[in-house]
């Protein structure tokens, strides 16, 4: 696979989709973005560590907090692929509610996130996620990877070969029955 955008994501999502083995994220986009742009191409992930906090984590995950800062460098190892497999809108608190086993962040969290620009739908993607068996050390430009964006460009695209998917089939089952039904 060749991968050439990079998702910006909380590092402790990352460590709950690899102990949980299910991705599900919550966009609507950016403060500097119109509204989330999804992709049907698989994508690099890049770990974050901004604005993840102890009222943003349930507390049964706060484990998975590392404490860390964005260390924006211009490089960083790609240890995450992934490829949105389906996309579901989120018009409703209640909906919000049957997806919280599915995934570590605080309700009060989500609620924000649903509030904020009341006028764009929230939406939950379900993503397919491979960790890469040996990460890979890229360079992006710092200037374009900072700040609320969703997404960046790689400087080159890179050739990933060995990965390991992270699926639960059971857990993914269960999800996809209930979000069908929205």
């Amino acid at each position: 696979m060749l991968i050439e955008r990079i998702l910006k994501e909380w590092s402790s999502a990352l460590s709950f989709f690899e102990d949980k083995k299910i991705g599900l994220i919550f966009r609507k986009g950016g403060i500097h973005e119109k509204e989330f742009e999804g992709t049907d191409s698989y994508f690099g992930i890049f770990k974050t560590f901004e604005h993840e906090s102890e009222k943003t984590v349930k507390k049964e995950y706060k484990n998975y907090l590392k404490n860390r800062t964005g260390d924006y460098t211009g490089n960083f190892n790609l240890e995450y692929i992934a490829r949105i497999k389906k996309s579901f809108k989120i018009d409703s608190i209640n909906k919000l509610n049957l997806l919280d086993p599915y995934h570590h962040w605080e309700k009060g969290y989500l609620i924000e996130r649903f509030n904020f620009r009341p006028k764009k739908p929230l939406y939950c993607y379900l993503l397919e996620i491979q960790k890469i068996k040996f990460p890979k050390n890229v360079a992006y430009n710092i200037h374009e990877a900072k700040g609320c964006i969703s997404w960046f460009k790689l400087n080159e695209p890179i050739q990933i070969d060995n990965t390991l998917e992270l699926c639960n089939p059971i857990q993914e089952k269960e999800l996809l029955r209930i979000l069908d039904n929205f």
